[in-house]
């Protein structure tokens, strides 16, 4: 059985600058616990992306302030996550970020294009099954998923 964590671990074996990997191993800490061998199966997947969300804000935020990915607050990564802005304006402006951080196409910027990719609402019709489909970006709702089933704050 995968879990969460060992999904986790696989971006993070992907590379990336020390920082990223600092920033990954503290998101792990964080989870594995209160995840305790979740299953990557159903929404699993929601919330490995949201974890992996929460390795990419705690990647930026360290950067961005010359800090350790543990000395990143609650309130940094809640405000990076923006309430009252549309998801497209909150991706622009991770992207915008990541860009200044030097980051084009490499790890950092292949996790992220993983756990942003906007899952978009079907036109639906009668013969489309929703029972098993996900919608919106997952590193949101796996991140609101992670602060409300399971507590995971910094």
């Amino acid at each position: 059985m995968t879990t969460v964590v060992d999904q986790l671990r696989e971006w993070q074996a992907m590379g990336g600058p020390d920082l990223w990997t600092r920033a990954w191993d503290h998101t792990v800490r964080v989870v594995e616990g209160p995840l305790n061998g979740y299953s990557i199966t159903i929404d699993g997947v929601i919330i490995a992306e949201g974890a992996a969300g929460l390795a990419v804000a705690l990647y930026v935020l360290a950067a961005e302030n010359g800090v350790e990915p543990t000395a990143v607050t609650d309130e940094q990564v809640r405000a990076l996550y923006a309430d009252g802005v549309t998801g497209d304006e909150r991706q622009a402006h991770w992207e915008e970020r990541l860009s200044a951080l030097g980051h084009a196409n490499d790890p950092v910027v292949r996790v992220w294009r993983i756990v942003s990719h906007n899952y978009a609402d079907p036109d639906g019709g009668d013969d489309f099954d929703f029972s098993m489909t996900r919608w919106g970006r997952g590193y949101t709702d796996g991140m609101a998923r992670l602060r409300s089933r399971f507590g995971i704050s910094l």
